[in-house]
């Protein structure tokens, strides 16, 4: 089962080369035919499906319609509407945001609205596209106040994907695993990529949210039940895909996933030749990364 090549996913949209998660970058993926393209999706105040990563509007990219960049903490994305959340300008980072140093190919585009969910499959359908929609299903047990609902984000993504008839190029991800369980039950032909992170990782970027229990992002597959085997675990919650932080797995850790049945997702890597060359060595099958263009030359190269 270990692939000759993996698939090249564009992570936030190709964010390295556009401010993330905007229809610039969407289209930039889609002309230049990556495998895959991947999105974070909240649920709007008025049940649309919006494109965001954060769970609040980010400072670092957001202006409102006057153009006064907004101030720290933005307004979570849940509490706004679809209409509201239009209105914000994502194009470009502020000018001091740190990543600017780290991505040196970005090109800023004024104007930009946060998208939805559907602006996005309208491009899409427009150009006959054939890429995987790896859409992740962002919800988070420590922080509900910011959070979508689960049950609801689960079952807009789903109907939105099956109206468009792009469920079955379509694979779902999250960290909470109870959220894919959800969506399968909705839809039997989207496939489903279950996110890991390192315990110490998860638990760091939740400081604020005081003592937390890393594992409960598992629900009833948490690996402790089997032996420790996150493949394990994931294969048991009838998981199609692993999508582990590459800094956290070795080369038998994706050999067992293969023996399990289940296909693996690589992501957090960096677009730099070492790391890219670092994560081919674990032979995945599909690596996400901000600049998918870097990738996509190594393999070109091979």
């Amino acid at each position: 089962m270990t692939p000759d090549r993996p698939a090249v996913v564009a992570s936030e949209c190709a964010a390295a080369r556009f401010a993330p998660n905007t229809r610039a970058g969407f289209a930039y993926c889609l002309e230049r035919g990556f495998d895959g393209i991947e999105c974070d999706v909240h649920l709007a105040a008025d049940g649309e499906v919006i494109v965001q990563h954060d769970y609040r509007l980010n400072p670092r990219l957001t202006r409102d319609r006057s153009g006064r960049w907004i101030d720290a903490p933005g307004e979570a994305v849940c509490r706004l509407t679809s209409r509201e959340l239009a209105a914000f300008d994502v194009g470009r980072y502020r000018p001091d945001a740190k990543e600017l140093a780290t991505y040196p190919h970005y090109a800023p585009r004024d104007g930009e609205p946060i998208p939805t969910l559907r602006d996005l499959l309208a491009l899409y359908r427009a150009h006959n596209a054939t890429a995987t929609l790896w859409i992740e299903l962002k919800t988070t047990p420590y922080q509900r106040e910011v959070s979508s609902d689960p049950t609801a984000l689960a079952r807009a993504v789903v109907d939105a994907v099956v109206e468009f008839g792009v469920a079955r190029r379509t694979v779902l991800l999250a960290f909470e695993w109870d959220v894919l369980s959800i969506a399968r039950r909705r839809c039997l032909d989207v496939e489903l990529d279950f996110l890991t992170l390192h315990p110490r990782h998860v638990v760091a970027l939740n400081r604020g949210a005081g003592v937390i229990d890393p594992y409960r992002l598992y629900g009833e597959c948490d690996p402790r039940r089997f032996g420790g085997s996150v493949p394990a675990a994931v294969a048991a919650a009838d998981g199609d895909w692993w999508g582990p932080n590459v800094g956290d797995v070795v080369a038998d850790d994706v050999v067992e996933a293969h023996a399990r049945g289940l296909r693996v997702n690589l992501w957090n890597v960096e677009a730099d030749a070492a790391s890219i060359d670092a994560a081919l060595a674990l032979r995945a099958d599909a690596i996400t990364l901000s600049d998918p263009e870097r990738l996509a030359e190594r393999l070109g190269r091979r």
